[in-house]
C-alpha cells in the first residue's frame, strides 16, 4: 500500500490504471491482476468503504455469479427470504420464498474484502489520492492523482478503468458521459437498534409519495431488534425526511418507538440506466459511472461487479494484443449489455411508472396482485438482481390489463422516458 509521504512520483508504468478501490473498482483490479496484469488502483478515501455507499443487501445469486461470498464476521443477516411491501395506504403484503435468498452485510468492510482480494492477487494501491487528470499519451494515458497533503504521483498506463463513482469527471476528460445528474434521488440511512416488530427474515419496503417521491423507502433487517432504515427521494435534505417518516408513518413509526440511531450516512442513487457510451480509446466505464445499477433500487453492486469482472477480462485481452483502441475495446460494451442490458430496460420502465402512479394507483395496484393471485409469481419469478424476468411476467399477466388500461396515460409515458 502506498500512503503519502510528500514525494513527488513519476513514470510509473501500469498495463492498467483503475480509478476507484470501491466494490466495482475492485472486481476489475482482481481479475485485471489475475490475468498477470500489472494493476494500479487510485483510491480517494483514507478508509476503504467509507462513506458507505448502500444498504449491503446482496443476493446468493448475485455473489456466486461474482465468486465474492463475503467472510462471516461482516455478515450481520444470513438469511432474508424475501420481503414485506407496505402500500401508501398502509396495507401490507408479504412475498416469501421457500428458499433464502440474500444476505446483509457491513457494506464498507464488503468493500475492504474486495480491494484486499485484488491487492492479495497483485494490484499496487496508492490511498488516499485522488484522482485529478487524465489525459491521453502516445503509449496510453497518463494519470494525475494528489494526496490530501499536496503530494502528487503521475501513472501511465496502457489503459484507463473508471469505477468513480457518479461523479464522472475522469470520465469526461477522456471523451465520455457519465449518468445525468438531474436523475439521481437524494437518499438517507439509519443504522437503528432496539426496534419492535421485526422480521428479521423480510426486506420491508415501504411505497409513498408523501415521504418517498420518485423513489421508496426500506428497513432491512440485521437482526431481531435492529436494522438498516432508509429512503430515496427527490426532495431535498433525505435525512430530515427520513427522520419525519420515522416519526409520522403509521407502519414505521411502531417499528421505530423507543429505538436509537447509531449510525447515519447519505448520498445520491443514479437512477438513470445504462449510459449511452462505457469505452473509448484507452478506457471503459464501470459500475456507476456506467449506469450499471438498478433504476429500481439504486442498487450496483452485482450488476456494477459483472461489468468490472467484464472489463478486467477485456483488459487482458486488451495486452495480450496490444490493442487499446476503441474499435478493440467495444467487445466490452457488447458483452456487458448482452448479460444486463434488457434487464435494466425493464427495470428503468418499472421505475419510470412507479414514479408517476400516484399513491391512490399504487393501492389500486397492490391489490390486483393480491386479489389476482399474482403474489406467487412474484414468489417464484422475484429477484434482488434478476428483476427484469419479473417485469416482463408482469406485462404478460392479463388479469393486469385492465389496471394498465385504466392508467395508460402514465404508462406511455414511461415507454417513452424509458
Amino acid at each position: 500500500m502506498r500512503k503519502s509521504q510528500n514525494i513527488h512520483v513519476v513514470n510509473i508504468d501500469y498495463d492498467v490504471v483503475i480509478i476507484g478501490g470501491s466494490a466495482n473498482g475492485s472486481q476489475a483490479a482482481y481479475i485485471a491482476a489475475k490475468h498477470g496484469l500489472s494493476v494500479a488502483v487510485i483510491e480517494e478515501h483514507p478508509t476503504t468503504g467509507l462513506p458507505e455507499h448502500c444498504s449491503g443487501l446482496f443476493s446468493y445469486w448475485g455473489l456466486d455469479q461474482l465468486d465474492s461470498m463475503p467472510p462471516d464476521d461482516i455478515i450481520f443477516n444470513h438469511d432474508i427470504y424475501g420481503s414485506r411491501i407496505i402500500a401508501p395506504n398502509g396495507k401490507e403484503m408479504t412475498v416469501r420464498k421457500s428458499e433464502r435468498h440474500a444476505i446483509v452485510c457491513d457494506r464498507a468492510a464488503f468493500d475492504r474484502f474486495l480491494l484486499d482480494r485484488a491487492v492479495t492477487e497483485g494490484a499496487e494501491l496508492y490511498q488516499p489520492y485522488r484522482a485529478m487528470t487524465a489525459t491521453r499519451t502516445e503509449d496510453g494515458v497518463r494519470t494525475e492523482a494528489r494526496s490530501r497533503d499536496g503530494d502528487r504521483i503521475e501513472l501511465n498506463s496502457h489503459l484507463l478503468i473508471s469505477a468513480e463513482g457518479i461523479r464522472a469527471g475522469i470520465a469526461e476528460q477522456l471523451g465520455l458521459s457519465g449518468p445525468d445528474p438531474e436523475k439521481f434521488v437524494n437518499a438517507a440511512q439509519f443504522y437503528m437498534h432496539g426496534l419492535k416488530g421485526v422480521d428479521p427474515e423480510l426486506v420491508e419496503v415501504y411505497q409513498s409519495h408523501e415521504y418517498a417521491p420518485d423513489f421508496f423507502a426500506w428497513l432491512i433487517p440485521m437482526s431481531e431488534d435492529s436494522a438498516k432504515i432508509g429512503l430515496g427521494t427527490s426532495k431535498k435534505g433525505a435525512s430530515k425526511e427520513l427522520q419525519k417518516m420515522i416519526e409520522n408513518h403509521p407502519v414505521l413509526k411502531k417499528r421505530c418507538e423507543g429505538a436509537e440511531i447509531r449510525r447515519k450516512t447519505a448520498g445520491r442513487i443514479p437512477t438513470t440506466g445504462a449510459v449511452k457510451k462505457t469505452y473509448a480509446d484507452n478506457v471503459m466505464l464501470v459500475g456507476d459511472v456506467a449506469g450499471q445499477t438498478k433504476p429500481t433500487t439504486g442498487g450496483g453492486v452485482i450488476l456494477g461487479g459483472i461489468g468490472g469482472q467484464i472489463a478486467g477480462e477485456v483488459a487482458a485481452e486488451a495486452v495480450e494484443a496490444n490493442r487499446f483502441d476503441a474499435k478493440f475495446l467495444k467487445r466490452y460494451q457488447k458483452r456487458w449489455k448482452k448479460e444486463m442490458a434488457t434487464n435494466l430496460r425493464r427495470m428503468q420502465l418499472v421505475r419510470n411508472y412507479m414514479n408517476v402512479l400516484t399513491d391512490e394507483e399504487v393501492d389500486d395496484f397492490f391489490n390486483q396482485l393480491e386479489t389476482k393471485g399474482i403474489l406467487k409469481d412474484i414468489e417464484k419469478y422475484g429477484h434482488v438482481d434478476d428483476q427484469g424476468t419479473l417485469v416482463r411476467k408482469f406485462m404478460t399477466t392479463f388479469s393486469l390489463y385492465p389496471f394498465y388500461l385504466k392508467t395508460s396515460g402514465r404508462l406511455l409515458k414511461s415507454l417513452f422516458t424509458s
